[in-house]
């Protein structure tokens, strides 16, 4: 089965989509100011790759061989050809986003005069509520990783610092020592758009980092890879993919399923820290969101929480309880 974010490329009757070496110049110049000027990872450069190069064959094959002829409807046609080809609608809006950016960019290197994707709306997307663990079941995952050999207590560092920061998987796996201030109870975090900000730590945290860190065979590592916090078996620092697969392992050791990731940890972090009563504002700093509306999606599964409480602990909706 062919995978909807992925739909085959444009093609006209005469076969495959043709290029277009002023197109490909452009989005070339683009993608390298979006490195050296932007400042953006990798992964987002990989999608805006991607996403462009769809949209360069889609204009090549319908005429236009020049990004700066490019007209309103066309960008139009472009997205209606994604939503039919079975792009999912978070991946079609992604794509608007990648074209409008592009565009933006000529508009501002006086390459042309208008943004011909501005007037598009981006597809209203329904709005999906990210998986969270109960605190119960948090707790049981946490003491999943024994604690027998440097290993364990490398896997016990990650799920606390994931949990106990509400650290995306890219920013664990690229934390430093040097990021680490044990004295103030602090670690300085590199997000996205290589944005750095300050999120706190608590005990718990700080003695599993510290028991890892000061274990012999981490003090023993490979002096070349000893400034990353999180190391693999073999030594070297540790992948993305890495942390992933240890987190899985141990969900699936707690009985919670493969529906805990990374990320799981991130969203829980959040939400129990607005159920006990934290400040929207400070949620947002700990977690790196530009704007607090990004942050307010957890106010939706308080909520949710709040009427499960209703519910459970209302003497009307849980059936009057007897008194004695």
């Amino acid at each position: 089965m062919r995978n909807v974010d992925s739909p085959p490329e444009p093609s006209t009757k005469d076969g495959p989509a043709r290029k277009s070496a002023v197109f490909d110049r452009w989005v070339s110049r683009y993608l390298d100011h979006l490195v050296l000027v932007a400042g953006r990872s990798a992964n987002t450069l990989a999608a805006y790759r991607r996403d462009l190069g769809r949209y360069a064959a889609f204009c090549v094959d319908h005429g236009v061989s020049d990004p700066r002829a490019i007209q309103p409807p066309q960008v139009s046609e472009f997205l209606a050809s994604l939503t039919a080809s079975g792009l999912a609608p978070a991946s079609v809006a992604r794509c608007l986003s990648a074209v409008k950016n592009f565009h933006r960019y000529l508009v501002r290197q006086d390459e042309a005069k208008q943004n011909p994707a501005r007037p598009i709306k981006t597809p209203r997307l329904p709005r999906k509520l990210p998986d969270v663990l109960s605190v119960r079941q948090m707790q049981l995952l946490l003491e999943q990783p024994g604690e027998s050999d440097p290993h364990h207590l490398r896997d016990r560092a990650i799920l606390a610092t994931l949990y106990g920061c509400g650290l995306r998987v890219s920013e664990a796996a690229g934390l430093a020592v040097d990021d680490i201030d044990f004295s103030a109870g602090f670690v300085r975090v590199r997000g996205k758009g290589n944005k750095e900000r300050l999120v706190p730590f608590g005990p718990s945290t700080q003695r599993a980092l510290r028991r890892y860190l000061d274990s012999p065979a981490r003090r023993d590592a490979d002096s070349g890879a000893r400034d990353h916090v999180f190391l693999s078996q073999k030594g070297g620092p540790l992948s993305r993919m890495g942390l992933w697969l240890i987190v899985r392992r141990y969900a699936l050791r707690a009985g919670l399923g493969e529906r805990v990731h990374p990320h799981t940890f991130r969203h829980s972090f959040a939400t129990h820290l607005i159920e006990s009563g934290a400040d929207l504002r400070a949620v947002q700093l700990m977690l790196g969101h530009q704007s607090v509306a990004t942050t307010q999606i957890y106010t939706h599964l308080d909520r949710q929480h709040l009427r499960r409480m209703h519910t459970a602990y209302h003497p009307l909706e849980s059936g009057f309880r007897s008194r004695k």
